[in-house]
């Protein structure tokens, strides 16, 4: 008798084809989303509380700016950002560099926007330079009445992952702003922010912004790279520049009486800090000496330090006596110039060819470029005009003398010859001879 075997059930055709595990899902998922349905249209109990498993969430403002972040305007919205923030920067001067204003009436720049204004001719009618500190690299410009609006710093909220731009200004190009973020969450007074900004390679200096285009930090370029000081960090430069301009790379304090009667002493400062950069050659004197006099002079009080250091002539040789530990000594120190830059590192008129100069130290390497004074502003009529001298040539020798510093600090004295110079300029990497026309009157 044969024997019939039974018919294959449905679910068995659905496992043979394949079709069972996505089958299975379906009914799952459209069985959710059916009591979801019917437990929405039940009107329910109202005096029932709702569940608690989850906590309810936050409602936030609405930004439309930050909307846009996630979607296709993200560049739109960086833009909209800078031009929010485009009232923080200011152009000075016929050179038309760009400043970061940081407090009701001052703005800061680099050094290089000091020298820029320093030599660019006239008055500038957004404001005036006040200070050069070298130490820090900074420039303390005041800015004239009614420039602009007051900008809104913060302190407060900075976190890490903050997002943040550098907003600066290009001669060519315009408004810039670059994205980034915030590095690391800034200590309590902290001076330096560390920063996560792919900074453009030309800038000079910008202001650093929040979303809410704040201010909370200014860019500056160095000769360490560029460097982000903090609103408040700022805000106590400002400070400090405006009430005392000149900067002094020496800080002394009072010596403590125990110390004067160990040392036998009847005056004198204790050096606190030195900074090296400021000086042609490393000072002979170091954190921790005494400073007896300066010049010929006695000093008991950093007041009495202050006013002595005043009184020496920036890049001259300054006498100073000091006592290290049981011996005392006397050193010669060439002083920096006011800014607390190398004397000569500042853009001055040179007489001898009524331009405006700044020293070039030039390469110690022998073959490299000798060291002289590189024209950075050449005025219509002026004898390096009439010589053919141009923006960027360096004069290294006059009659066949090459120029050393400090002994070339002589022609930035008036000058007046019976004859005409012979000039040894260098133009790129070629050197040639030129004589300077003489004055109408001689």
């Amino acid at each position: 008798m044969a024997v019939t075997p039974p018919e294959p059930s449905f679910i068995s055709r659905l496992h043979e084809r394949g079709l069972l595990l996505p089958s299975v899902v379906s009914l799952v998922v459209l069985g959710l989303l059916t009591q979801g349905f019917l437990h929405r249209g039940s009107n329910g109990d109202p005096e029932e509380p709702e569940p608690t498993a989850l906590p309810a969430p936050t409602s936030t403002p609405f930004r439309p700016d930050l909307d846009k972040i996630p979607l296709t305007y993200f560049s739109d919205y960086w833009l909209q950002l800078g031009e929010r923030a485009h009232h923080l920067l200011l152009s000075m001067g016929e050179a038309q560099v760009t400043v970061v204003r940081v407090s009701p009436g001052y703005a800061v720049g680099s050094i290089a926007a000091a020298d820029a204004v320093t030599v660019a001719p006239g008055e500038a009618p957004e404001g005036q330079l006040v200070a050069v500190d070298g130490r820090y690299e900074t420039a303390l410009f005041r800015l004239a009445a009614g420039v602009g609006t007051t900008p809104l710093p913060t302190a407060h909220g900075l976190h890490a992952g903050a997002w943040l731009a550098a907003v600066t200004m290009d001669g060519q190009r315009g408004l810039q702003v670059t994205p980034g973020h915030l590095a690391s969450t800034p200590t309590a007074g902290a001076q330096l922010l560390d920063v996560a900004i792919p900074f453009p390679h030309l800038l000079d200096v910008a202001a650093i912004v929040d979303l809410d285009a704040r201010l909370v930090g200014v860019a500056l370029r160095s000769r360490q790279g560029i460097r982000v000081i903090s609103v408040e960090a700022a805000g106590r430069l400002v400070s400090r520049l405006a009430s005392s301009p000149v900067c002094r790379a020496v800080e002394v304090a009072p010596l403590p009486d125990a110390v004067r009667e160990a040392l036998r002493l009847k005056n004198g400062v204790v050096v606190e800090r030195v900074w090296p950069e400021a000086f042609a050659a490393p000072p002979d004197f170091q954190p921790g000496d005494v400073i007896l006099q300066v010049g010929r002079e006695y000093v008991a009080t950093p007041e009495q330090f202050v006013e002595a250091w005043d009184s020496q002539e920036p890049g001259g040789h300054a006498r100073f006596l000091v006592s290290r530990g049981s011996r005392r000594f006397v050193r010669r120190t060439e002083l920096p110039g006011r800014d607390c830059r190398p004397d000569g590192a500042m853009p001055r008129e040179l007489p001898l060819l009524g331009a405006a100069v700044q020293w070039t130290p030039g390469e110690e390497s022998p073959g490299r470029e000798a060291p002289g004074f590189r024209l950075l502003h050449v005025p219509p009529g002026s004898r390096a005009a009439g010589a053919g001298l141009e923006v960027g040539d360096v004069l290294v020798a006059v009659d066949g003398k090459p120029l050393d510093w400090p002994a070339a600090r002589r022609l930035l004295e008036p000058w007046s010859s019976r004859h005409a110079p012979v000039l040894t300029i260098r133009r790129g990497d070629v050197a040639r001879l030129t004589v300077l026309p003489q004055d109408r009157e001689e």
